[in-house]
C-alpha cells in the first residue's frame, strides 16, 4: 500500500477536553504518538483523520504541522491524572493542525474501503492510502 494519509486515533477518555478544544471553525494544533511509524516518514503536509475510539466516529481531519519530535505532549495536563504520567513521557509525536467534523460510525461503516478500519487497525497511527483517505474525504466534503 501505498502512505498517503494518517488515521490518527483518540482516546476520548485519556483526553476529556477533546470537544473543547476541537472547533468546527478553527484549526487546532494537537500533538499525537506515532507509534510503530517510521519517524522519517511523517513530514509536514500529510493529510490526517482523527478517528474517535469508544465508537465515536471521526472526530477531526486536517494535516500533520511538524516533523516527528522525541518529546512529551504539551497538553499533559489536560488528561485525568491517571494518564497524566503518560502524557508526560517523552515519545515519538508529530503536532498536527485539525478542525473539528462528526462522522458518526454507522456512516463509516457503509464505506467499502473504510468500512472496517474502526476495528482491525488498532494502532494509534495507520497510513491510509489514496482510496482509503478519497472515502473519508468524501465523507468529511459532506458535512
Amino acid at each position: 500500500m501505498k502512505k498517503h494519509a494518517l488515521l490518527l486515533r483518540m482516546n476520548p477518555h485519556h483526553w476529556p477536553n477533546w470537544e473543547y478544544r476541537l472547533q468546527t471553525e478553527l484549526m487546532t494544533d494537537v500533538w499525537f504518538t506515532t507509534g510503530r511509524r517510521l519517524p522519517e516518514d511523517i513530514h509536514r503536509g500529510i493529510s490526517v483523520v482523527v478517528l474517535g475510539t469508544h465508537g465515536l466516529g471521526v472526530v477531526a481531519f486536517g494535516e500533520t504541522s511538524s516533523c516527528v519530535e522525541w518529546r512529551s505532549d504539551p497538553d499533559w495536563k489536560e488528561s485525568p491524572p491517571e494518564y497524566q504520567d503518560e502524557g508526560k513521557k517523552p515519545k515519538n509525536r508529530v503536532c498536527v493542525k485539525i478542525r473539528r467534523v462528526h462522522i458518526l460510525l454507522p456512516e463509516l461503516k457503509k464505506q467499502p474501503r473504510i468500512s472496517n478500519l474502526y476495528r482491525s487497525a488498532r494502532e494509534t497511527t495507520t497510513w491510509l492510502s489514496e482510496e482509503q483517505y478519497q472515502e473519508f474525504a468524501n465523507l468529511i466534503n459532506k458535512t
